[in-house]
């Protein structure tokens, strides 16, 4: 019973695909305004991306600052120890 279940619903799903097809074929956007909410989405996501770009630089850059003081202030064998460590945990997590 299970099996003729999955079968009709099977089957119901692929008249849902052809209609579903068939309406996509009959009524096609109008270039004119796939282009230009195109355009304006693909310059919308440029903007967003080069504003990340900046903020993730400014944080890379404060991170970068704030380990090198860090490191000038403890003594090298401590810092080779905890470089160590910090290589053996990334090799753990993957």
């Amino acid at each position: 019973m299970r099996n003729e279940e999955i079968k009709a619903e099977l089957s119901a799903l692929r008249a849902e695909v052809l209609a579903l097809a068939e309406a996509r074929k009959q009524a096609p956007p109008e270039p004119s305004d796939v282009e230009a909410s195109s355009d304006e989405a693909a310059l919308a996501a440029e903007e967003e991306a080069s504003g990340e770009h900046e903020g993730l630089m400014g944080q890379v850059q404060e991170l970068v600052e704030l380990l090198e003081g860090e490191l000038r202030e403890t003594p090298v064998l401590s810092g080779l120890v905890i470089f160590s460590l910090g290589i053996l945990v990334g090799r753990f997590l993957r």
